[in-house]
Protein backbone atom coordinates (compact mmCIF):
# COMPACT_ATOMS: atom_id res chain seq x y z
CA UNK A 1 0.00 0.00 0.00
CA UNK A 2 1.42 3.67 -1.05
CA UNK A 3 1.19 6.50 1.46
CA UNK A 4 2.32 9.87 2.02
CA UNK A 5 3.44 10.56 5.63
CA UNK A 6 4.87 13.59 7.35
CA UNK A 7 8.16 12.97 9.66
CA UNK A 8 10.68 13.63 11.44
CA UNK A 9 13.89 12.00 10.98
CA UNK A 10 15.09 9.85 14.44
CA UNK A 11 17.81 8.24 12.92
CA UNK A 12 19.62 7.07 9.55
CA UNK A 13 21.75 3.82 9.31
CA UNK A 14 23.95 2.61 6.46
CA UNK A 15 22.09 -0.30 5.22
CA UNK A 16 24.50 -1.07 2.19
CA UNK A 17 26.90 1.21 0.07
CA UNK A 18 24.00 3.23 -1.53
CA UNK A 19 20.52 2.54 0.72
CA UNK A 20 19.45 3.71 4.08
CA UNK A 21 17.26 2.68 6.98
CA UNK A 22 15.24 5.36 8.37
CA UNK A 23 13.55 5.81 11.64
CA UNK A 24 10.66 8.67 11.77
CA UNK A 25 8.11 10.27 14.26
CA UNK A 26 5.33 10.46 11.85
CA UNK A 27 2.50 12.77 12.21
CA UNK A 28 0.03 9.91 10.61
CA UNK A 29 1.09 7.01 12.30
CA UNK A 30 3.93 7.65 15.06
CA UNK A 31 7.15 5.32 15.02
CA UNK A 32 8.28 3.82 11.35
CA UNK A 33 11.09 2.15 9.93
CA UNK A 34 11.98 2.25 6.50
CA UNK A 35 14.62 1.46 3.34
CA UNK A 36 15.40 3.86 1.28
CA UNK A 37 17.27 2.53 -1.81
CA UNK A 38 19.76 4.76 -3.02
CA UNK A 39 19.27 7.04 -0.54
CA UNK A 40 22.89 8.05 -0.04
CA UNK A 41 22.97 9.44 -3.28
CA UNK A 42 19.40 10.75 -3.66
CA UNK A 43 19.37 12.51 -0.23
CA UNK A 44 22.33 11.51 1.92
CA UNK A 45 23.73 15.04 2.41
CA UNK A 46 20.52 16.60 2.96
CA UNK A 47 18.76 14.15 5.78
CA UNK A 48 20.33 15.44 8.56
CA UNK A 49 19.08 14.63 12.41
CA UNK A 50 15.72 16.34 12.96
CA UNK A 51 14.51 16.99 9.51
CA UNK A 52 11.17 17.20 9.13
CA UNK A 53 10.07 15.94 5.58
CA UNK A 54 7.00 14.25 3.37
CA UNK A 55 7.50 10.89 2.86
CA UNK A 56 6.28 8.81 0.06
CA UNK A 57 6.53 5.14 0.65
CA UNK A 58 5.30 2.00 -0.32
CA UNK A 59 4.55 -0.89 2.96
CA UNK A 60 3.10 -4.61 3.18
CA UNK A 61 1.12 -5.48 5.49
CA UNK A 62 3.66 -8.46 6.56
CA UNK A 63 6.70 -5.92 7.24
CA UNK A 64 7.48 -3.72 9.70
CA UNK A 65 10.13 -1.73 7.38
CA UNK A 66 8.32 0.12 4.14
CA UNK A 67 10.32 1.24 1.25
CA UNK A 68 10.64 4.94 0.30
CA UNK A 69 10.28 6.02 -3.47
CA UNK A 70 10.41 9.69 -2.30
CA UNK A 71 11.56 12.54 0.42
CA UNK A 72 11.28 15.93 0.10
CA UNK A 73 11.57 18.62 2.68
CA UNK A 74 9.05 20.59 4.67
CA UNK A 75 11.45 22.47 6.55
CA UNK A 76 14.86 23.84 5.47
CA UNK A 77 16.65 24.56 8.63
CA UNK A 78 19.14 27.61 8.03
CA UNK A 79 21.19 27.39 10.97
CA UNK A 80 21.00 23.92 12.88
CA UNK A 81 23.41 21.85 10.29
CA UNK A 82 25.81 24.57 10.43
CA UNK A 83 25.58 26.13 14.06
CA UNK A 84 28.26 23.29 16.54
CA UNK A 85 25.85 23.62 19.61
CA UNK A 86 22.58 23.17 17.52
CA UNK A 87 24.04 20.40 15.62
CA UNK A 88 25.04 18.85 19.01
CA UNK A 89 21.83 19.49 20.50
CA UNK A 90 20.14 17.51 17.46
CA UNK A 91 21.93 15.00 17.28
CA UNK A 92 21.38 14.66 21.61
CA UNK A 93 17.55 14.72 21.14
CA UNK A 94 17.03 12.50 18.48
CA UNK A 95 19.01 9.93 20.51
CA UNK A 96 16.59 10.81 23.45
CA UNK A 97 13.80 10.69 20.90
CA UNK A 98 14.56 7.33 19.58
CA UNK A 99 14.23 5.96 22.63
CA UNK A 100 11.25 7.39 23.65
CA UNK A 101 9.20 6.61 20.57
CA UNK A 102 10.38 3.67 19.43
CA UNK A 103 7.05 2.10 20.27
CA UNK A 104 4.71 5.08 19.47
CA UNK A 105 1.74 5.05 17.71
CA UNK A 106 -0.20 7.91 16.12
CA UNK A 107 -0.08 10.94 18.39
CA UNK A 108 -0.52 14.63 16.75
CA UNK A 109 -0.01 16.65 20.14
CA UNK A 110 3.73 14.93 20.53
CA UNK A 111 4.24 15.78 16.52
CA UNK A 112 2.99 19.16 16.59
CA UNK A 113 5.36 19.50 19.77
CA UNK A 114 8.57 18.78 18.41
CA UNK A 115 8.07 20.16 15.19
CA UNK A 116 7.46 23.54 17.08
CA UNK A 117 10.56 23.02 18.73
CA UNK A 118 12.86 21.93 15.82
CA UNK A 119 11.68 25.47 14.30
CA UNK A 120 12.79 27.25 17.29
CA UNK A 121 15.54 25.67 18.06
CA UNK A 122 16.50 26.88 14.09
CA UNK A 123 15.21 30.47 15.03
CA UNK A 124 17.10 31.38 18.39
CA UNK A 125 20.63 31.71 20.17
CA UNK A 126 19.19 30.96 23.56
CA UNK A 127 20.27 27.68 23.99
CA UNK A 128 22.38 26.76 26.89
CA UNK A 129 19.64 25.59 29.19
CA UNK A 130 17.72 23.75 26.21
CA UNK A 131 19.02 20.17 27.49
CA UNK A 132 17.39 20.67 30.75
CA UNK A 133 13.89 22.27 29.51
CA UNK A 134 13.84 19.49 26.99
CA UNK A 135 13.66 16.77 29.18
CA UNK A 136 11.64 18.38 31.10
CA UNK A 137 8.75 19.55 29.10
CA UNK A 138 9.07 16.21 27.03
CA UNK A 139 8.85 13.89 30.40
CA UNK A 140 5.82 16.27 30.94
CA UNK A 141 4.35 15.07 27.31
CA UNK A 142 5.05 11.33 27.77
CA UNK A 143 3.07 11.49 31.35
CA UNK A 144 6.30 11.28 33.08
CA UNK A 145 6.70 14.61 34.97
CA UNK A 146 8.26 15.17 38.09
CA UNK A 147 6.51 16.28 40.68
CA UNK A 148 7.26 18.60 43.75
CA UNK A 149 5.50 17.86 46.68
CA UNK A 150 7.34 20.57 48.80
CA UNK A 151 8.81 23.76 47.27
CA UNK A 152 11.48 23.68 49.58
CA UNK A 153 12.43 19.75 49.32
CA UNK A 154 16.03 18.59 48.96
CA UNK A 155 15.37 15.06 47.54
CA UNK A 156 14.67 13.84 44.42
CA UNK A 157 13.10 10.32 44.35
CA UNK A 158 13.88 9.04 41.04
CA UNK A 159 11.43 6.29 41.43
CA UNK A 160 8.16 7.97 42.21
CA UNK A 161 9.50 11.23 40.38
CA UNK A 162 8.55 13.36 43.37
CA UNK A 163 10.69 16.13 45.19
CA UNK A 164 9.99 16.53 48.32
CA UNK A 165 12.09 16.47 52.17
CA UNK A 166 11.04 12.41 52.52
CA UNK A 167 13.92 10.36 51.90
CA UNK A 168 13.18 7.07 50.34
CA UNK A 169 13.98 4.22 51.97
CA UNK A 170 14.11 1.47 49.28
CA UNK A 171 14.16 3.53 45.91
CA UNK A 172 16.44 5.55 44.03
CA UNK A 173 17.55 9.26 44.94
CA UNK A 174 19.42 12.08 44.53
CA UNK A 175 19.47 14.50 47.23
CA UNK A 176 22.33 17.23 46.34
CA UNK A 177 22.90 21.16 45.41
CA UNK A 178 21.12 21.35 42.35
CA UNK A 179 17.46 19.91 43.97
CA UNK A 180 16.49 22.68 44.70
CA UNK A 181 17.61 24.49 41.30
CA UNK A 182 15.49 21.55 39.74
CA UNK A 183 12.47 22.94 41.71
CA UNK A 184 12.96 26.56 40.23
CA UNK A 185 13.44 25.35 36.91
CA UNK A 186 10.42 23.03 36.55
CA UNK A 187 7.97 25.98 38.46
CA UNK A 188 9.18 28.28 35.35
CA UNK A 189 8.19 29.08 31.71
CA UNK A 190 10.13 28.28 28.68
CA UNK A 191 11.67 32.26 28.05
CA UNK A 192 12.82 32.15 32.07
CA UNK A 193 14.13 28.54 32.36
CA UNK A 194 16.19 29.13 28.89
CA UNK A 195 17.20 32.81 30.50
CA UNK A 196 18.46 31.59 34.24
CA UNK A 197 21.98 31.34 34.73
CA UNK A 198 22.98 28.18 35.92
CA UNK A 199 27.06 26.92 36.68
CA UNK A 200 28.03 24.70 34.25
CA UNK A 201 28.48 21.75 36.50
CA UNK A 202 25.24 22.30 37.70
CA UNK A 203 23.78 22.01 34.30
CA UNK A 204 25.40 18.94 33.33
CA UNK A 205 24.66 17.74 37.15
CA UNK A 206 20.70 18.18 36.56
CA UNK A 207 20.86 16.65 32.97
CA UNK A 208 22.57 13.63 34.44
CA UNK A 209 19.64 13.32 36.69
CA UNK A 210 17.08 13.19 34.11
CA UNK A 211 19.20 10.81 32.32
CA UNK A 212 18.91 8.79 35.03
CA UNK A 213 15.31 9.35 35.56
CA UNK A 214 14.11 8.61 32.35
CA UNK A 215 16.75 5.16 32.33
CA UNK A 216 13.99 3.77 35.17
CA UNK A 217 10.96 5.19 33.64
CA UNK A 218 11.50 4.21 29.51
CA UNK A 219 11.99 0.72 29.14
CA UNK A 220 15.27 0.10 26.73
CA UNK A 221 16.32 3.87 27.77
CA UNK A 222 20.17 4.05 27.76
CA UNK A 223 22.50 7.16 28.46
CA UNK A 224 22.90 9.08 24.95
CA UNK A 225 26.27 8.78 23.36
CA UNK A 226 25.77 12.09 21.95
CA UNK A 227 25.41 13.09 26.04
CA UNK A 228 29.38 13.69 26.57
CA UNK A 229 29.55 15.79 23.55
CA UNK A 230 26.66 17.64 24.09
CA UNK A 231 27.29 18.90 27.54
CA UNK A 232 31.43 19.41 26.76
CA UNK A 233 29.63 21.92 23.75
CA UNK A 234 27.54 23.72 26.10
CA UNK A 235 30.04 24.33 28.73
Amino acid sequence: MKGIQSGILLKKLNYSETSLILHFFTLEDGFQAYIFQGGKKKKGNTLQALSIVEITAYRREDSDLGKITEINSLFVPQTIPYHPLKSGLAFFMTEVLSYVLQRSDKDPEMYTFLEHEIKWIDDSDELTNYPIWFLLKLADEIGIGINVENPNGLTFDLQDGVISNQTPSSHIFVNDEVVPILIQLLDSQKTEMLAKHIHKTHRRHIVDHLISYYKIHISGFKTPKSLQVMQTIFE
